[in-house]
């Protein structure tokens, strides 16, 4: 059995050995004590707490009365508080209510193993779909390329970020309408589901769906019939409505979401103005941030993926005789997708210069410019055929490979160890979080109040949080909301590194409770309140 006369096995091959490999990497470290899940992105906390408060309670909100002494400024990153104090979701909504459903039916231990069991039907997906446009050979290729490739691999076992999920059931909607010289309508319900719950859970990306989609009823004009879009409209309109309708709970609008929320303008701007710039240029038109973008978290990252990619093009296109009209049109589409999403995301420029600092692939342009890495994949499988051409046959699909296991390397240090941000580290990091948040939690009240710096995903959700970017001695509006909250509710400070001063202002100082490494732990107290208690009768 030579590497390309049996791909589908080979492939299933392929995919098992990734699968188990996903699987492992999105396991935890065990720890000797019971604790809530942790993870590395403010995200993914969110995530996970409220896939798992809706599938135990069906709600998307948390009551927390301390709010109202603490000027609604107790929660972690990526909540959203409402006016009663209440926390809620800072995100879209479509990747809660699918993985909350789905724990329902497989428990809470199966939620960190649904993002890669869907990373590796995406695989098989794309397969599929490139078999249908390239050829077998190019289609197996790129399934290999996209197994291993470094952002893939990498968001597949980030388990709590919705990129990868989003993707893989576009892929899988399109995938359906590819299969059979006629459209049936199993495929018609199923391409529609999946395209509901993708839309649910990227709403944002509606402008650019709609250019996939656009592509795909072209090139499927000939066997697509009336009562196929009404069917496919309405059926995407059910699965994503459940969406729709927890935003008017929530936040009193249908169209209004987690993320809009959160990016809300306080000057008064109406929210569908606020729904428009959020769809077409929610950062601003900004094309030189863009190129700048596009060139250092794109092409030069990965840049023996992206000069692969470019001779796969440019031999494709000189290429001697006839070729499929599909892959004309898959280059229009990809040219449009690249113009798109390097405007849309490459005009973003963070404030958290940190972020950037300390992150490669665990960037979010990464994660947003996935579909701009798949669209490359054939172009890669193509390049490596151009460098194995001028071999004899017998050779060929030996040093294919041999490249494979070259591009291998590369991605698998990036993913693994490279870098602060892969995933062994992560994982080991995430592993330490539990630890220091063990300490914390025998320290301290269980109904107590920790602020911290950027450590809040690392004690709730077992403690209240409040969220702060600079030291608190610097931060004045939180000092002014501490003495009504020490009057409450036990209050604490986790620090970085021990403070240069205990005496804050307004009566407040910090008594030391532990050090944990370097950082410390202290409790605020508040002279006030003593002196006030202490005199009462």
């Amino acid at each position: 059995m030579t590497m390309l006369k049996k791909p589908t096995i080979i492939l299933i091959i392929a995919v098992i050995v990734f699968a188990g490999i996903y699987f492992w990497l999105a396991t935890p470290l065990r720890t000797d004590f019971s604790i809530e899940p942790r993870f590395d992105w403010p995200d993914e906390t969110a995530n996970y707490f409220w896939v798992k408060e809706y599938a135990q309670t069906g709600q998307l909100f948390s009551a927390e009365p301390l709010n109202l002494a603490a000027k609604n400024q107790i929660h972690p990153r990526s909540f959203n508080v409402r006016a009663d104090g209440s926390l809620v979701p800072g995100s879209f909504l479509g990747l809660i209510l699918l993985y909350g459903t789905l724990a329902k039916i497989f428990s809470l231990k199966a939620v960190i193993y649904f993002t890669p069991f869907f990373a590796i039907l995406g695989v098989l997906a794309f397969f599929g779909i490139c078999k249908r446009i390239f050829n077998e050979k190019v289609a197996l290729l790129s399934a290999i390329l996209m197994l291993i490739h470094p952002a893939w691999w990498y968001y597949s076992v980030t388990s709590m970020l919705p990129n990868v999920t989003f993707i893989s059931l576009i892929l899988l909607s399109i995938y359906f309408l590819f299969q059979g010289p006629k459209l049936k309508v199993s495929q018609t319900l199923l391409s529609a589901f999946f395209m509901g719950l993708a839309l649910a859970i990227r709403p944002s990306e509606i402008i650019w769906l709609i250019a996939v989609y656009l592509v795909v009823i072209i090139y499927l004009r000939e066997k697509l019939k009336l009562s196929h879009f009404v069917l496919f409209s309405a059926v995407a309109f059910l699965v994503f409505s459940p969406s729709l309708y927890q935003q008017q709970i929530l936040f009193g609008d249908f169209l209004t979401s987690g993320y809009s929320q959160l990016q809300a303008d306080q000057s008064g701007t109406c929210q569908s103005c606020q729904m428009v710039k959020s769809l077409i240029l929610p950062f601003g038109f900004h094309p030189a941030l863009a190129a700048s973008n596009f060139w250092t978290h794109y092409l030069s990252r990965l840049w023996w993926l992206s000069l692969l990619a470019v001779l796969g093009l440019v031999g494709f296109l000189t290429q001697k005789g006839r070729q499929k009209i599909e892959i004309f049109g898959y280059i229009l589409f990809s040219l449009f997708s690249f113009g798109w999403l390097i405007i849309y995301y490459g005009s973003w420029q963070f404030s958290d210069l940190l972020t950037v600092h300390l992150n490669t692939l665990g960037l979010s342009y990464v994660r947003y410019w996935l579909p701009l890495y798949l669209l490359a994949l054939p172009f890669i499988a193509v390049g490596l055929i151009v460098l194995t051409n001028f071999l004899k046959n017998r050779w060929q699909n030996s040093v294919l490979i041999l490249l494979l296991l070259a591009l291998f390397y590369p991605s698998a240090n990036l993913v693994l160890k490279a870098k602060p941000d892969s995933i062994l580290p992560v994982r080991e990091r995430i592993y330490n979080y539990k630890q220091t948040a063990w300490e914390v939690i025998n320290a301290t009240e269980p109904d107590s109040v920790i602020v911290t710096v950027r450590k809040d995903k690392v004690f709730f959700p077992e403690r209240k949080v409040i969220h702060t970017f600079e030291a608190l001695s610097l931060n004045q509006e939180l000092l002014a909301i501490l003495p009504d909250l020490t009057a409450v509710a036990p209050v604490y400070y986790y620090a970085l590194g021990p403070e240069p001063t205990l005496e804050l202002n307004d009566g407040l100082k910090l008594a030391e409770v532990r050090n944990i490494g370097q950082e410390v732990l202290y409790r605020i107290e508040n002279q006030g309140v003593r002196i006030k208690n202490q005199s009462s009768p």
